[in-house]
């Protein structure tokens, strides 16, 4: 920490800087935790894996017996040729033989089918645990934890790392045991065989093993690298869908499209680091068997001639050694994925074993029996951890007393909410003491002290569950859930139950994620009931009717007036009427307490609050409200279910989320398999066209590749026979041993430049198609119309998870998979044509058998591909859910979910573990035959060749070559089906990946480019004092509701230069006429026109270019105060000093002065680190920095205090010159010089004119002012 940091710790010192060290790395001096995969398995999980490793290992063990059963028949072999062995006799051992390789097969089926399922069934319970173990540490984590690391890189983790640690523990963990096992039985056959030919050959073992631990390092490095980079741009998406309307409206797609493209390609150069140094350790690995072949059979050639070893003895070594060779080339891939899912495992272990600060679920801390509310801050200092250079709070004392009501105002950025952030303990006090009943609240348990708070905040969170459901969660954190009268209870406390009942579902109507489904006064509502059906001892409320239009913020008022009876309530807000009635008022200035006392007092002093009181007063004496107007409920909820219109509302008919994601998500949509793989292999073609050369190249080489596997047979089968020959032919013998020897080398390098050819190309290429595919994936989304967002399948988490997961799983038919399949098939009808012309009987019986191996593995491809279909939409709903748990991780802390969260979380996955086993135990079944029946194919060549070399119609040399060739194809063939489960994803990821791409914007596509530039131009130059707007008879509903009118034949025109002021209830159709001067949407009937042209007939882009837009929810994005200020600006460079002068007219230049790192500072994800007024004023300079012709404002002023207003409210009306200017508002001091305010209610126009002209109608503008008066 720098010296200027120090300064700002006020009174902490060592104990400030430890504590904020504490929030950001964990409790110093916790016990380390040593964190394996095996930490989160069971006692039956540990039994299987035993057991199914025992399987695995003895299934690989078995293997390396066939050399041996290899070299007896060479010996009958060649014992029939020199005459010692007779012709029925080499009949009966050959039929001994054979027996012995279906034995073998026997216990291969059984072994493989044990150790698959167990490894399975097992390894996706392990999984099922570290997700759930995952999300609980990240749910246990404090504040500080979430203000460094992003949603969209936790989210990340669950979704794809995970899938990595799944897949490593599951099918590549089995392999990697089998050819392990495999391995040492080979090398262990060898030295009983002839201890020097295997001691000749061991360093080959040593270099495998040596370069494969290094360049395993070295990947695991850069792996790391990847996917720490590939997190960083999950969240970006996860930022920019869920703030789609704001990116849209400022043009940013391009601005974070860059982003997005900058972190995919440092992603990808440090993914292409490991991928090179992974291909040249499989180009190595496949290269060096020949290697040790030519030089096992010259060695054992000497040997040979000294009588020191028989032809069987070199014979079962050689091949021993080279099936441990194939052993180590089967190990390289699976130790590649291992690698990726240990590298992801530690990275999710790292987090599991940090120790959180403020552990909610930690039983530890005081839990008194009764809670009587009064509430202290002895000299609080306050620094937020990721922001430590600047000081929030200042030696502040104060007190609440209980039962009573205490409101904290002041300045935005003064301290206020963080005040309410202590009490809740979302961040430690850096020096005095929180003290609630004379207990520092630090000693208190931290679940116990949450459940008797309450807070409602400024901008509410709901989950994307039934209304009923989202009230009922402000009980969870209890064991006792709410009845149905409860929530009824509660919901007509906070003025919700007639809006809801008007709802088609009522209280099971959902909601949405993150209730946009709903209105924000709807969602404040039933924020409220939320709070209130808790009862809580402590109410927070965190500017809680910010949201609500005059008459229902005066009935919910009242509501929360009744509710704060009986408990200690601290209230924040900005609008000064909610807070007159306090028992007392504390005024906050720049982190201390500037003053304090009642409403008349501070009013008599004449001091800050009166002046704040002042600026906010309309002044107008007709606007008194009548007290017979008094208590009028009803025309709070008249058009109760019209509110839904206002926003993008769920079908009537729509059906449980769940199942709607079922029936729209393409994964449900199961085509056949043969049309899914075509549309598979045409899309990635299409997808790689820019590296086709490349492609071509690398599969050329694979051919090639696959094509020395036969070559080699033929090596193999004459260096066999020359091994026969008799003594008086040992010079022949050593000389043609010499030969082929030299020709295996040659064979060597060539294997090497072909294979490395294959996994360089390949691996670009397909790294160059994940990259483009979550490019355009990116940008395609990005420009969507707004209806696309709306629908319920495309959530800000499901769209993120198409983005990493699907794009993952299309690697799984990529270009290395695909070379392999390539390399593989080359191999087989390589192998069938070389048998055939050398020897065609046999070879015609064993082809014979191959299609038997390849059906089973087609079976088994056929259903992994059904439960990839069945278990898959479960996976996309756990990564949804949990992905909604932590983009709302301060709602779900402040409820106290964390144990019901994980409990639905976890039956989430239960839900998909039970569909799963049926289908492991069929797939298993198949896999084990595909790998099994390969030796039912060499018991009957074995068979018949020896009935043919009984018979005299065939050589040992032609047997051989048969059997090397066509064994060794039906091997490879049932390796092909190892990219099964890779292939069934695949398919079913450019399945949505092609959804995505192909959905066509209706919007974003109305003219050409020629046009857009003309149309463009006319719009920035037509008029200087801004542009002429006008309605002309619109009436538009929304596409998810289209039965609802939320307008309903709208018509007003508004000058360049004036102010166009929308109010009315909440769902009057105010934020629909912005969203179609935005073009959100298009008008149903009627036409929106800008200087006279219908603005369907414009370019959008060129369009939205003269606008700004500030909303109420005001949007930040990761970064600095710099970027997110200029992120609109996407065709010019930004100057400092035009980023300074839109902070000063945004009244924010102060602030940003102040802070150390000025407009350097990072803001946080999603501006976390910033207050809310703090965050808004920066959209405003945001919004300023266009210098738009059309100025919208929705709600733009409601988190700013009094002060601030005043002066952003004073830069608006100077800078609005040049510019028409709509704005949207409840707090009517806002609206009042505008030259026209429009009354609208139920989406049609009630009243229409200025200020004065209103007010002396007496009609409903006269009665909301009337409401807000303070006096």
């Amino acid at each position: 920490m720098s010296s200027k940091q120090d300064a700002t710790l006020t009174n902490g010192g060592e104990h400030a800087r430890a504590i904020i060290e504490r929030q950001l790395n964990g409790i110093d001096g916790a016990e380390e935790q040593s964190l394996t995969l095996l930490t989160y398995a069971t006692t039956w999980d540990k039994a299987i894996l035993i057991v199914s490793s025992i399987c695995a290992i003895l299934a690989g063990a078995l293997n390396p017996l066939v050399p041996v059963i290899y070299g007896l028949l060479v010996s009958i072999y060649n014992g029939f040729e020199d005459g010692s062995v007779s012709a029925s006799e080499l009949r009966d051992k050959v039929s001994t033989f054979s027996l012995y390789y279906v034995y073998l097969s026997i216990a291969l089926f059984f072994l493989t089918y044990f150790a698959t399922v167990g490894y399975y069934y097992s390894g996706e319970r392990i999984a099922r645990s570290v997700r759930t173990a995952y999300l609980s540490a990240i749910m246990r984590q404090n504040m500080a934890f979430f203000d460094l690391v992003g949603s969209g890189e936790i989210t990340n983790r669950i979704v794809s790392d995970m899938g990595t640690v799944q897949e490593a523990i599951t099918s590549k963990l089995s392999v990697m045991l089998s050819a392990l096992a495999q391995f040492c039985a080979a090398f262990v056959v060898a030295f009983i065989m002839y201890w020097k030919t295997a001691l000749i050959l061991s360093p080959f073992f040593v270099a495998m093993i040596v370069s494969a631990s290094l360049g395993g390092a070295y990947a695991v490095k850069h792996h790391k690298r990847a996917m720490t980079l590939y997190g960083q741009a999950s969240s970006i998406t996860q930022e920019a869908f869920g703030a789609i309307r704001q990116v849209t409206a400022f043009g940013m797609s391009r601005v974070l499209s860059q982003r997005y493209v900058s972190l995919l390609s440092q992603a990808g150069e440090a993914n292409s680091k490991a991928e090179n140094v992974v291909a040249a350790l499989i180009a190595w690995m496949n290269a060096m068997p020949c290697l040790i072949d030519a030089l096992s059979f010259w060695a054992g050639s000497k040997f040979l001639v000294k009588g020191e070893m028989s032809v069987a003895d070199v014979t079962t070594t050689t091949l021993a050694v080279t099936i441990g060779c194939f052993a180590i080339i089967r190990i390289a891939p699976s130790a590649q994925a291992l690698i990726s899912g240990f590298a992801a495992a530690a990275e999710v272990f790292k987090t599991i074993a940090r120790s959180s600060s403020q552990d909610p679920l930690d039983t530890t801390g005081e839990q008194p029996q009764s809670v009587v509310g009064n509430i202290q801050l002895e000299h609080v200092d306050l620094v937020y951890p990721s922001r430590d250079d600047v000081g929030v709070l200042r030696n502040v004392s104060l007190e609440c007393p209980a039962m009573k009501r205490t409101a904290i105002v002041g300045s935005s950025g003064s301290g206020k909410s963080s005040i309410l952030a202590l009490l809740e303990r979302f961040y430690e006090p850096t020096g005095g003491k929180v003290i609630l009943d004379g207990k520092d609240i630090q000693s208190l348990n931290l679940r116990w002290l949450r459940s008797q708070i309450a807070l409602v905040d400024q901008n509410p969170v709901l989950f994307n569950a039934t209304i009923l459901e989202n009230i009922q969660y402000g009980c969870c954190s209890t064991n006792d859930e709410p009845s149905h009268q409860a929530v009824i209870r509660a919901a007509i406390k906070a003025n919700a139950h007639d809006f809801i009942t008007a709802l088609p579902h009522g209280y099971h109507t959902r909601v949405g994620e993150k209730g946009l489904q709903l209105s924000g006064g709807q969602r404040q509502r039933i924020a409220i009931a939320r709070a209130l059906i808790r009862d809580p001892r402590i109410l927070l409320l965190d500017e809680a009717t910010s949201a609500l239009d005059s008459k229902t913020e005066s009935v919910v008022q009242s509501a929360i007036d009744a509710a704060c009876q009986d408990r200690t309530t601290i209230m924040i807000a900005h609008r000064l009427s909610t807070v007159r009635n306090a028992d007392n008022i504390i005024v906050l200035a720049q982190g201390h307490v500037a003053e304090e006392g009642n409403h008349e007092s501070l009013i008599a002093k004449n001091g800050v609050y009166a002046s704040l009181v002042q600026k906010q007063q309309i002044q107008d004496d007709a606007a008194r409200l009548p007290d017979k107007e008094d208590g009028k409920e009803e025309v709070v909820v008249s058009n109760s279910v019209d509110e839904l219109n206002e926003k993008t509302t769920e079908s009537p008919d729509r059906p449980f989320t769940i199942k709607a994601q079922e029936s729209t998500n393409p994964t449900t949509d199961a085509p056949s398999q043969s049309t899914s793989a075509k549309k598979t292999l045409f899309f990635i073609f299409k997808m790689s066209r820019e590296n086709w050369k490349m492609l071509l190249f690398g599969l050329i080489c694979a051919i090639l590749a696959g094509l020395t596997i036969p070559a080699q047979s033929v090596l193999f089968a004459k260096l066999l026979t020359i091994m026969g020959f008799p003594a008086e032919r040992y010079t022949q013998l050593q000389n043609q041993t010499k030969l082929w020897s030299g020709l295996y080398i040659a064979i060597a390098g060539a294997t090497f430049i072909f294979w490395m050819g294959v996994e360089t190309t390949l691996a670009y290429a397909t790294q160059q198609l994940s990259q483009r595919v979550r490019q355009i994936g990116f940008q395609t989304i990005m420009i969507q119309d707004m209806a696309f967002f709306d629908e319920p399948a495309n959530t800000t988490n499901a769209l993120s998870n198409v983005l990493s997961n699907s794009t993952d799983d299309l690697a799984g038919m990529g270009g290395p998979v695909m070379g392999g399949i390539l390399t593989f098939i080359s191999t087989i009808l390589g192998g069938i044509i070389l048998s055939l012309v050398v020897g065609w009987k046999l070879a015609l019986v064993c082809t014979a058998t191959i299609p038997i191996v390849v059906a089973c593995g087609w079976l088994r491809l056929q259903i992994l591909n059904a439960f990839d279909t069945k278990v898959r939409q479960s996976g996309i709903d756990s990564a949804a859910y949990a992905g909604e748990l932590i983009g709302s991780v301060r709602t779900v802390a402040s409820l106290g979910l964390e144990e019901y969260s994980m409990r639905q979380y976890d039956s989430i996955l239960a839900q998909r573990s039970a569909k799963s086993l049926q289908s492991i135990l069929s797939a298993s079944s198949l896999y084990a035959a595909s790998q099994s029946v390969v030796y039912l194919c060499a018991a009957l060549a074995f068979w018949y060749g020896g009935q043919l070399i009984a018979d005299r119609e065939y050589s040992t040399f032609q047997v051989y070559v048969c059997f090397v060739s066509l064994i060794s194809g039906s091997q490879i063939a049932g390796s092909i089906f190892t990219f099964a489960p890779d292939a069934s994803k695949a398919m079913h990821a450019s399945q949505e990946l092609d959804k995505v791409m192909q959905a066509k914007p209706k919007i974003n596509h109305a003219l050409g480019n020629a046009e857009a530039e003309t149309e463009k131009h006319d719009i920035q130059a037509q008029h200087p004092k801004g542009c002429r707007i006008e309605f002309e008879n619109v009436t538009f509903s929304y596409p998810s509701r289209p039965d609802r009118l939320a307008l309903n034949n709208f018509s007003i025109i508004v000058e360049p230069g004036q102010i166009l002021a929308l109010i009315g209830q909440t769902g009057s159709g105010k934020s629909t006429c912005v969203s179609l001067l935005e073009r959100f949407y298009e008008p149903d009937l009627g036409r929106v026109l800008v200087d006279r042209h219908d603005i369907t007939e414009i370019d959008v882009n060129a369009y939205r270019q003269t606008i700004s837009l500030v909303s109420q929810e005001s949007i930040m994005f990761s970064g600095t105060i710099r970027e997110n200020i200029a992120v609109g600006q996407v065709e010019r460079e930004v100057s400092d000093p035009e980023i300074m002068e839109a902070c000063r007219q945004a009244n924010i230049i102060d602030f940003v002065q102040s802070l150390p790192e000025g407009l350097s500072t990072l803001v946080g994800t999603s501006g976390n680190m910033l207050s809310g007024g703090q965050k808004q004023r920066i959209a405003i300079a945001r919004a300023f920095l266009r210098k738009p012709k059309i100025l919208l404002l929705d709600e733009a002023t409601s988190a700013l205090d009094t002060e601030s207003e005043a002066i952003v409210q004073a830069a608006m009306d100077t800078i609005r010159r040049g510019r028409t200017t709509i704005m949207v508002a409840h707090r009517l001091s806002t609206i009042r010089n505008a030259e026209i305010i429009c009354v609208m209610e139920n989406g049609m126009l009630i009243e229409s004119g200025s200020h004065h002209e209103l007010m002396s109608l007496r009609g409903k503008y006269w009665e909301m002012v009337g409401m807000q008066n303070l006096h």
